[in-house]
């Protein structure tokens, strides 16, 4: 029963953790310019704020449930802000300033926590993964634990295949490549941060 939950949770994090949109655009990002490592951690940030909404499905915390529910839009828009921050100072980037020797480490993670934890609809997401899967609630926690092991690892693989083929690309790249993959990162950033916005605040009337 373990491993079948493990395994379960493995294929619910792959689904999970697709690496689209705003932190996949940052992890390619940030990988190419400080390294493998800078975008592992960015990664690693998002992999734990998911496997913390997933705990939240898995173990049932209906008032944190109903709370993220009330303030959606607010905490989204928020997290819109960001992204669309983020993607500013993307775009305005010029020329390949690598830097191998970057110790941001801690704002990487901390970053990439922040844009994940921002999106409380990462809970419809893990429901529709464990819908996929035929994986249902209620879940003794002798199966939630490997569940939500196997969801994290799950969602951790996206971003050491990104950042590696990332950082296997980084040294063929030239200044022109970089500054042109900038500008397109930055705005998807941007565009993925407008439509956050909008859509929240669509909700709000």
């Amino acid at each position: 029963m373990t491993i079948e939950y493990l395994l379960r949770g493995l294929l619910i994090g792959v689904i999970f953790g697709v690496p689209a949109g705003a932190l996949g655009a940052l992890v390619i990002q940030r990988t190419l310019e400080h390294g493998p490592i800078a975008g592992l951690l960015t990664g690693l940030g998002s992999s734990i704020a998911d496997t913390i909404y997933a705990s939240l499905c898995v173990l049932g915390s209906g008032l944190i449930s109903g709370v993220l529910k009330t303030y959606n839009a607010p905490i989204t828009i928020a997290g819109g802000i960001v992204i669309l921050t983020l993607g500013i100072f993307t775009v305005r980037k010029q020329g390949m300033r690598v830097n191998d020797g970057n110790k941001n480490y801690l704002s990487d993670l901390g970053s990439g926590f922040g844009i994940a934890i921002m999106n409380p609809g990462m809970i419809l997401l893990f429901l529709f993964a464990c819908n996929l899967t035929h994986t249902h609630s209620p879940y003794p926690l002798a199966s939630a634990i490997p569940l939500l092991i196997g969801a994290f690892v799950g969602t951790f693989i996206w971003w050491i295949i990104l950042s590696g083929l990332m950082s296997l690309l980084r040294k063929r790249i030239t200044d022109r490549v970089y500054t042109t993959l900038n500008k397109v990162l930055g705005t998807i950033l941007i565009i993925f941060g407008i439509f956050v916005i909008f859509d929240a605040l669509r909700t709000l009337f």
